[in-house]
């Protein structure tokens, strides 16, 4: 089990995932607004079902 943070992934990794299923549209590097500094890191996807 995880102690901390969520699972990173690189956008490579999301390709090898979701590919045999979904159309990848994009892959954005982002971060998730809040009150954290710094800014976590996120990966926006948009996907569309094969």
């Amino acid at each position: 089990m995880r102690e901390e943070g969520p699972y990173r992934f690189n956008p490579e990794q999301i390709q090898a995932i979701f590919t045999p299923l979904f159309k990848i549209h994009t892959i954005e590097e982002s971060v998730y607004f809040g009150t954290l500094d710094p800014l976590p890191k996120a990966l926006f996807c948009i996907l569309k079902k094969s």
